[in-house]
Formats: C-alpha cells, sequence, structure tokens
C-alpha cells in the first residue's frame, strides 16, 4: 500500500511539472503567431513567451516589456487574447467589423482587450465596459 501510495504521489507531480507553464523562444511560436506580433505590434519589445499546455491544446503568450500581452492557440496560432496594459490595441489586430462599430459608437474609448470566445468576441473598453460580438463580428450586447 505505502509504494502504491508513493507511486501515486510521484506520478501526480511529474504530470503537474510537465503541465507547468514554461518560457519557449519567440521563434517556437506558430509561424502566423511571429508574424502577427511582427506585423501589429513592432514597436514593442518582446519580454518573454510562456507556453502553457491545457489539457489537450497549448497556448503561447507573448509578454512584451510594457506589460501587454498577446495569447496564441498553439495548433493553429490564431491570436485568442490581447491585453493592453498601456495604449490601446492596434487597429490592424482587430476584425474590420469590430474595430468600424466601435469607431463609431465609441469614438472617445479606446479598445484594451480583445477576447476571442465560444459564441465569437469580447472587447474590453478603456472605461471598464465590455462589447459582445458574435463569430461574424456583428455586435451582440454591451455591459458596464
Amino acid at each position: 500500500m505505502k509504494k502504491f501510495l508513493l507511486f501515486f504521489v510521484c506520478a501526480s507531480a511529474a504530470i503537474a511539472v510537465s503541465a507547468a507553464p514554461q518560457e519557449v523562444d519567440f521563434d517556437k511560436l506558430p509561424k502566423n503567431s511571429q508574424e502577427f506580433v511582427q506585423k501589429n505590434f513592432a514597436n514593442e519589445k518582446v519580454k518573454s513567451v510562456v507556453m502553457d499546455r491545457e489539457a489537450s491544446w497549448d497556448k503561447y503568450t507573448v509578454y512584451f516589456n510594457s506589460g501587454n500581452q498577446v495569447s496564441f492557440e498553439g495548433g493553429s496560432g490564431d491570436c485568442s487574447q490581447i491585453i493592453m496594459k498601456s495604449g490601446r490595441i492596434p487597429a490592424t489586430a482587430l476584425p474590420a467589423k469590430i474595430k468600424a462599430y466601435a469607431a463609431a459608437k465609441y469614438p472617445d474609448l479606446n479598445i484594451v482587450m480583445f477576447q476571442t470566445t465560444d459564441d465569437g468576441y469580447k472587447v474590453g473598453l478603456s472605461d471598464k465596459s465590455f462589447i459582445d460580438f458574435d463569430k461574424q463580428g456583428d455586435f451582440v450586447k454591451a455591459t458596464k
């Protein structure tokens, strides 16, 4: 019984360690993720890149010296989240319909958060309000 318990504890620890986030080089990102960063965040300096293995997929997060960050799905390399601690999300990083809607309805506010969801997209504005969009980029609701 003691051997079984010891085996179980060691196996659990090994699984936990292998699932822990780990720092990787920028060139380990999927190619389209690298291009996204270079196109949309050319003026940012990369501080670190962290790969997090969650269940059956990987997630990469690029942290910049400014405190801003952008996350990508490991398999597809698609952007899944952008969080700006300073400044606003570059317009080139946003879907066109979302960018146009926010500019028309909230011209005095900056978009500081972008996230893909199961239903579409969620955008955070500088006044702490959120706007939800469907997968086609059409407005669904706004919350404060």
